[in-house]
């Protein structure tokens, strides 16, 4: 990740990193509001996409994405944050399970974090070349 200054901000979103590379669902789910919403693309299409809400929707989304994918590499390069925001830039890779498929994406994270929880993670990625790795057009 690119050296950065340390804000509470970002150390509580690298936290969050850290949670999700432990594979660890419940200290992820530990650092969410209880009303927190999490957002990806392809609602209907990606077994993933969508809107989850609050620990059980997180739980639901983590398992959907880990049903979904096998993740090959999940590196956030860079993070800036702007009050209670934190930008994500990263790379992904992973192989889609139903079709034995690796593709890859750069993403953008956007954070929400209040009250030294997460409030709300929009995620952002080309869902073309994810579509196209499950076969779904």
């Amino acid at each position: 990740m690119t050296p950065r200054s340390s804000s509470p901000t970002l150390d509580f979103a690298e936290s969050l990193y850290a949670a999700l590379d432990d594979d660890d669902v419940e200290p992820f789910v530990g650092l969410c509001a209880e009303d927190v919403v999490i957002r990806y693309p392809a609602a209907g299409l990606l077994p993933y996409g969508g809107t989850w809400h609050g620990h059980e929707g997180v739980r639901a989304f983590l398992e959907a994405h880990d049903a979904a994918e096998e993740i090959v590499a999940f590196e956030p390069s860079h993070m800036t944050a702007d009050g209670n925001r934190v930008f994500v830039l990263g790379m992904f890779e992973g192989r889609a399970k139903p079709t034995g498929v690796v593709w890859s994406t750069e993403f953008v994270h956007v954070l929400s974090v209040v009250s030294g929880r997460l409030t709300r993670w929009d995620g952002y990625f080309d869902t073309a070349v994810a579509l196209q790795a499950h076969r779904i057009d």
